[in-house]
């Protein structure tokens, strides 16, 4: 009988329990409900549009049955890992305004962020700042443990 250097796969993959992928989730399920979580906790926090009824602006962006769509909007992209989870730098905004700075590739991200840095408290924006500037590249992040510190900051804010 003659060996090969590769392994033989089984022809047929066992089937998993139901519950098997308890605890397994992939990266970008987990991204999602951080992105989820996030949401929840800025409007939360904001009480809505950051700008609904400042500089002139008037919101925009409402599902069929007339609710206004609100947005997370990362201050810092979210390819930096270091500040992905991070609900400081995150703000919540309607769809039309979300839409507005973003078309053209964020075209209009200098004027908004002009806007948003005089909403904030000075701390947020320093760490806006720094974030920006240091470029908080993390190459791995535990995003579970991230998952779970969102959940009970909102919790938290649920029983305030």
């Amino acid at each position: 009988m003659k060996h090969s250097f590769f392994k033989r796969k089984p022809l047929i993959k066992p089937k998993l329990p139901h519950n098997a992928h308890l605890g397994k989730e992939t990266t970008k399920e987990l991204k999602q409900a951080i992105q989820d979580q996030l949401r929840a906790i800025v409007i939360k926090r904001d009480g809505g549009c950051v700008m609904r009824g400042r500089f002139g602006h008037i919101c925009s962006g409402f599902r069929k049955d007339g609710e206004l769509i609100l947005q997370a909007d990362h201050l810092v992209p979210r390819n930096n890992s270091g500040t992905y989870a991070d609900e400081r730098l995150v703000v919540c905004v309607c769809k039309g305004l979300h839409g507005w700075k973003s078309v053209g590739s964020n075209l209009r991200k200098a004027e908004y962020d002009r806007f948003i840095r005089n909403l904030l408290p000075p701390d947020r924006v320093d760490l806006w700042e720094r974030a920006e500037n240091e470029k908080w590249k993390v190459s791995k992040m535990d995003w579970r443990l991230e998952l779970l510190r969102l959940q009970q900051l909102y919790k938290s804010m649920q029983n305030s």
